[in-house]
């Protein structure tokens, strides 16, 4: 029998389940300026700047799209796409979800791209963000831990053409002072600490036109 020493021995050994995303992911020559404007959130009072990977959440899932998923959505994203540049069409926006475990709200904070979305397969789609923010800010709902004005201020002048789709399972790091609480996703009002774990990249082919910009 256990005892409720050994149950609760076991509810905080219990893994957080990780949210499921599709991300887009920038080539690598774009980090350094994603870094810097990152740094400009975390000064100017974001303590989330840095809990999100640098890659742009188009959806959340639930389960982990497949590589034939993905090629196809990344081909169906050149052929929107076309020759044209991913640029940030919109500077610092504010977009989120409810988890209807804890009815918390968490929403990204950060550069919007101009961007279509591709297609993804209905039975694996939670939410797609419509407004895609790319390296997002992690902000909770609550009135106190809105954006601080130095953050709307900061700019981020994003333009690149290579980009790969992958998923992403982002997962907390568990509070050891209150490990349930950190299940139920409370923690993104806290610490904001968190790992990912990104998957394959999966490039959007090379633009097959007409050879003019």
């Amino acid at each position: 029998m256990e005892t409720a020493e050994n149950c609760q021995k076991t509810a905080a050994e219990e893994p957080v389940s990780p949210l499921l995303f599709a991300v887009l992911v920038p080539h690598r020559d774009c980090l350094p300026v994603l870094e810097a404007y990152r740094r400009n959130l975390f000064a100017a009072g974001l303590d989330g700047a840095f809990s999100f990977p640098a890659a742009a959440p188009l959806a959340l899932l639930k389960r982990p799209l497949n590589s034939a998923e993905l090629k196809a959505a990344a081909a169906e994203l050149r052929n929107h796409l076309g020759n044209k540049k991913i640029v940030s069409a919109e500077q610092n926006e504010c977009n989120g979800w409810t988890f209807a475990e804890s009815a918390v709200m968490v929403c990204f904070f950060g550069a919007v791209l101009d961007l279509p979305l591709p297609a993804f397969p209905p039975d694996a789609v939670l939410y797609t963000w419509e407004k895609p923010i790319l390296a997002p800010a992690l902000i909770a709902s609550d009135d106190s831990l809105k954006p601080p004005v130095a953050a709307s201020k900061a700019d981020a002048e994003l333009s690149f053409r290579a980009a790969a789709l992958a998923n992403l399972a982002l997962q907390t790091v568990p509070n050891a002072e209150d490990y349930t609480k950190a299940h139920k996703m409370e923690s993104f009002e806290k610490d904001f600490s968190f790992t990912w774990n990104l998957g394959p990249l999966h490039w959007l082919p090379r633009y097959k036109g007409n050879g003019c910009d």
